[in-house]
């Protein structure tokens, strides 16, 4: 399966520091197989899918090609999110305990990528950072930001898995 890393940090990225193929762990022992590079077009098109569909409504404007605009709701998200953990934990019962996409592998998926989608995210605008992190991780950091707080966008780069 193919989908998408983003880089998003609190302050521009150079172009030389931009997340690409090279920087992350590919491989054996890494959660990807391969990462590839994506044309312009393809990148504009992820970013507004990620703004527009993908992160929780209402808490991003898309402003240009390669900036978002941080205007709250991580107040609600965080609600949101501890009733969806005690939801999926409240399906847990002892004879589903062991079933193997059960009901506890729900549980845990859910609280590594709440936004459910697969996409991954590298907060570092050095380019130095050898992994990035599920969207719990980017979402947690969205967490601390004042309203109206710039992010900018840097590699967007496609993974396999």
């Amino acid at each position: 399966m193919h989908s998408t890393i983003f880089q998003i940090t609190k302050t521009r990225v150079e172009k030389e520091n931009f997340l690409n193929e090279d920087t992350l762990m590919q491989g054996d022992n890494s959660h990807f197989d391969y990462c590839a590079e994506m044309d312009d077009k393809v990148r504009k098109e992820e970013i507004d899918y990620l703004v527009n569909h993908i992160l929780p409504k209402g808490m991003f404007e898309l402003t240009s090609e390669d900036t978002i605009l941080y205007k709250g709701g991580a107040d609600k998200w965080k609600e949101d999110f501890v009733s969806e953990i005690r939801k999926k934990a409240e399906a847990i019962t002892p004879d589903k305990v062991q079933d193997w996409i059960g009901p506890v592998y729900q549980l845990e998926k859910f609280l590594k990528d709440p936004l459910d989608t697969g996409y991954w995210f590298y907060t570092d605008a050095e380019g130095v950072q050898s992994y990035a992190e599920q969207s719990y991780e980017f979402l947690r950091e969205v967490c601390d930001l004042e309203p109206d707080t710039t992010l900018y966008i840097g590699g967007v780069i496609d993974y396999h898995f």
